[in-house]
């Protein structure tokens, strides 16, 4: 980093070549023991690989990008170092975006699972998270969720337009959560999520699909929580699928939903 000592007001210049080093934090006991036991892909699905993410800056830099992403770059105050992707059923697709029945995926109940590292460069209040971070987490695992509900990551696939959130717990600077989200419903081009940032995984929340219910229940969603996890922050989100993603005269109509019992597996 340079100064420059010409007027009495220091301008500091971005060095591009010199990053702020890679803040390392130790991952928690139950995060390190469902790596051991090889839990991680059993629970929350295959990893979800993306070519931004994994060659950060010489990928960007040659596909347009203008500087590194805001939540998945190893420099960021908050970051999401892998997201893994267990696909639902197809419900609330078309059946024109298979080529065979048992080839459906995707669509409600597909569950997006992230973990998410917290800086101190994050630091709001002495030892806390800004807000503002775990906003950002929620935000970017609502809009990933949309990307894969056709069965498939596509990315950059749609626009988010809408989040709503509720901040619960704090967070405190160095630690490392899991962020969750699910499409609970599609309707047209709409794709309706809800996400949530959790410590203490090991016994948290999990999505499930055992309840029923009716319709007029779609904006009533409510999480069974469980003893032990500690939910930081919730949010539902609305994105909508870019034009030509799903065949959209066969999308016309059709409203379909995910049951009101939500849990996290």
């Amino acid at each position: 980093m340079t100064m420059s000592t010409e007027s009495d007001d220091a301008v500091v210049e971005n060095d591009e070549a010199s990053p702020q080093e890679e803040e390392k934090i130790a991952e928690p006991d139950w995060l390190v023991k469902e790596r051991e036991l090889g839990l991680i892909e059993e629970r929350w699905g295959e990893p979800l690989m993306v070519s931004e993410w994994q060659n950060d800056d010489q990928y960007r830099s040659k596909n347009g990008w203008q500087g590194r992403d805001l939540i998945h770059d190893k420099h960021s105050p908050v970051r999401i170092t892998e997201y893994y992707v267990k696909y639902g059923e197809g419900q609330g697709l078309p059946a024109a975006l298979f080529e065979k029945e048992e080839d459906r995926k995707g669509g409600v109940g597909t569950t997006l699972t992230g973990i998410c590292t917290f800086t101190s460069r994050a630091e709001s209040h002495k030892g806390y998270c800004h807000g503002g971070s775990m906003c950002s987490v929620l935000d970017d695992a609502i809009g990933w969720c949309a990307f894969v509900a056709t069965g498939n990551c596509l990315p950059w696939s749609g626009f988010t337009v809408q989040i709503n959130t509720q901040l619960k717990k704090p967070i405190g600077v160095g630690s490392i959560l899991v962020v969750q989200a699910c499409i609970t419903k599609i309707e047209r081009r709409k794709v309706f999520v809800q996400a949530t940032l959790i410590s203490d995984y090991s016994s948290s929340l999990s999505f499930s699909s055992s309840s029923s219910f009716s319709s007029s229940d779609n904006d009533e969603h409510q999480r069974e929580e469980e003893p032990m996890g500690v939910v930081h922050a919730s949010g539902d989100g609305l994105v909508i699928l870019n034009k030509g993603v799903l065949p959209e005269l066969a999308t016309r109509g059709s409203l379909h939903s995910w049951p009101s019992s939500i849990a996290m597996t």
